[in-house]
C-alpha cells in the first residue's frame, strides 16, 4: 500500500512537471509572438487572427479529434503531437532566421500546426485524469495543475520580455523546441494505466473509424447526461462573460485610472497569486457532497466580483493610484480564488462521471465550445467598452451571469453514478444509444 501511494505521488509530481514546463514554454512562445506581430506590423488586427485561429481549428477538427482520444493509446498520440512540436519547431526556426515579406504567412501556419497538436495534448490529458493516479486523486492531480500553470502564467511575460530583448524571434521557437523535448521524455515515464480499473478501449490499427458515427454517437450520449450539459453551458457562460474582464479592465485601469504599468501588472498577477493561494487551501479540503451546486455558488461569487469592478465608476470614487491599485488587487486575488474553486471541481466532477469510452468526445465538445466564447465575447465586449461607460458594462454582465446560474441551479437533473467503473465495450455500445 504504501509504494502505491509512494508511486501515485510520483505520477502527480511527474504532471506537476510537465504541466509546469509546458506552460512556460508555450506562454512564452505566445507572449513573443504577440510582441513580434505588434512589432512588425503595429496591426491589432493581426493580433486579433492569432487569437482567433485556436478556437477555429478546435472547431474545425471537432468531429475527428475526439474520436481519435477516445479510441487509440492516450499516450502515443501525446507523443506523436510532441513529436510533431519538435519537428515544426526545428523547421520553423530555420525559417525565422532570415525573415523575408512572407512571415505572416509562415506565422500563421505554424500557429495552425502548433494549436492542433495542442488541442490533441489537452485533450488526451483531461481524458486520461482518471487512469493517472486513483480516483480519490483526481480533485489533487487537477490542483496540481491548475497551479503550476497559475504560476507560469505569472513567471512567462516576465521572463519572455527579458527574453525577447536578448534574442532574436527564431529563438523563442527554439525554447519551445526544448521546452516540448523535455515534458516528451517525461511523458514516456508516465503510467496511463495506472488505475487500471478505467482503461479506455482501444481499436485496432487496421479497423476503419467512421468520425461521423463515432460523433454522433457522443452527442447522445451527453444528451443523457443533463447535468454535464449543464456544465458544459456553464463554462461557456462564465469563458464569454469573463472576456468583461479580459477586455474592460485594461481599458479602465490603463486608460481611466492612469494606472502605471507596474500597477497594472500587479492586478494582472493578483489572480494568478489568488489560483495558487486556492489551490493550497483546496488540495486539504474533502470533496463536497454536491459539487454542482457548491461550484454554481462559486461562479455567482465571480460574477459579485465582477460587478464590483464597476462600482469604483458607477460610484465616482476619488482614492488616490495607490488605494485604486489596492482595491483592484484584491478583486483581482478574489477573482483568482472563485476561478479555481469553479474550473478544478467542474473538471474533476466530469472526469468522475463520464463514461471513459466516451470522454475524449465530451471535453472536446467542452474545450471547443469554451474556447469560441472567447473570440467572440472580445468581439463584443471590444465594441461595448469603445461607446459605452465602463462601469455599467461590469455591473450588468455579472448580473447577467448571476441570473443564469441561478436559472440552471432551478434544473431538476437525474442523480448521477458516482463512478463509471468500466469503460462501455464496442459491443454493448449500440444498446446503450438504444
Amino acid at each position: 500500500m504504501k509504494n502505491f501511494l509512494n508511486t501515485s505521488k510520483a505520477q502527480l509530481v511527474k504532471v506537476g512537471v510537465i504541466a509546469l514546463i509546458d506552460e512556460l514554454g508555450s506562454s512564452m512562445f505566445s507572449f513573443a509572438v504577440g510582441l513580434f506581430l505588434l512589432r512588425k506590423t503595429g496591426s491589432a488586427m493581426n493580433l486579433g487572427i492569432s487569437i482567433l485561429i485556436g478556437p477555429l481549428v478546435s472547431l474545425i477538427l471537432l468531429p475527428i479529434s475526439g474520436t481519435i482520444v477516445d479510441h487509440f493509446n492516450h499516450k502515443k498520440i501525446i507523443v506523436i503531437c510532441q513529436i510533431g512540436i519538435i519537428m515544426t519547431m526545428a523547421f520553423f526556426s530555420m525559417e525565422f532566421q532570415q525573415l523575408s515579406d512572407t512571415y505572416l504567412v509562415k506565422i500563421i501556419v505554424l500557429l495552425v500546426l502548433l494549436d492542433i497538436f495542442q488541442l490533441f495534448i489537452g485533450n488526451v490529458f483531461s481524458a486520461s485524469a482518471i487512469n493517472l493516479v486513483p480516483q480519490t486523486q483526481v480533485q489533487q492531480l487537477n490542483s496540481i495543475q491548475q497551479m503550476v500553470r497559475s504560476s507560469a502564467s505569472i513567471l512567462a511575460p516576465i521572463l519572455g520580455g527579458i527574453a525577447y530583448g536578448m534574442m532574436p524571434f527564431f529563438g523563442f521557437t527554439l525554447i519551445m523546441f526544448v521546452t516540448t523535448l523535455v515534458v516528451m521524455v517525461v511523458v514516456l515515464s508516465l503510467n496511463f494505466r495506472f488505475n487500471s480499473v478505467q482503461l479506455v478501449s482501444e481499436v485496432d490499427a487496421k479497423e476503419n473509424i467512421n468520425f461521423l458515427t463515432s460523433f454522433k454517437e457522443g452527442i447522445h450520449y451527453l444528451r443523457q447526461k443533463k447535468e454535464i450539459v449543464m456544465l458544459i453551458i456553464t463554462a461557456c457562460v462564465i469563458n464569454f462573460f469573463f472576456c468583461a474582464v479580459n477586455v474592460g479592465l485594461p481599458l479602465l485601469l490603463v486608460d481611466q485610472f492612469k494606472l502605471s504599468n507596474v500597477s497594472y501588472s500587479m492586478v494582472e498577477a493578483s489572480t494568478s497569486v489568488g489560483m495558487i493561494l486556492s489551490g493550497f487551501i483546496f488540495m486539504k479540503q474533502k470533496p463536497a457532497e454536491n459539487q454542482i451546486q457548491l461550484m454554481y455558488r462559486w461562479v455567482i461569487g465571480i460574477a459579485l466580483v465582477t460587478s464590483a469592478m464597476g462600482l469604483p465608476v458607477l460610484l465616482h470614487v476619488q482614492f488616490l493610484k495607490l488605494g485604486i491599485t489596492g482595491i483592484y488587487v484584491g478583486l483581482a486575488l478574489l477573482l483568482g480564488i472563485a476561478l479555481f474553486e469553479t474550473n478544478v471541481p467542474m473538471a474533476g466532477y466530469m472526469q468522475l462521471h463520464i463514461d471513459s469510452s466516451f470522454q475524449g468526445r465530451i471535453f472536446t465538445i467542452q474545450s471547443s465550445l469554451s474556447m469560441l466564447m472567447m473570440p467572440v465575447g472580445t468581439i463584443i465586449y471590444g465594441y461595448l467598452f469603445d461607446h459605452f461607460n465602463a462601469g455599467p458594462i461590469f455591473l450588468a454582465s455579472g448580473i447577467t451571469v448571476i441570473i443564469c446560474i441561478l436559472a440552471f441551479m432551478q434544473v431538476k437533473v437525474t442523480k448521477p453514478v458516482h463512478v463509471v467503473k468500466t469503460a462501455v465495450k464496442k459491443e454493448n455500445l449500440e444498446k446503450v444509444l438504444k
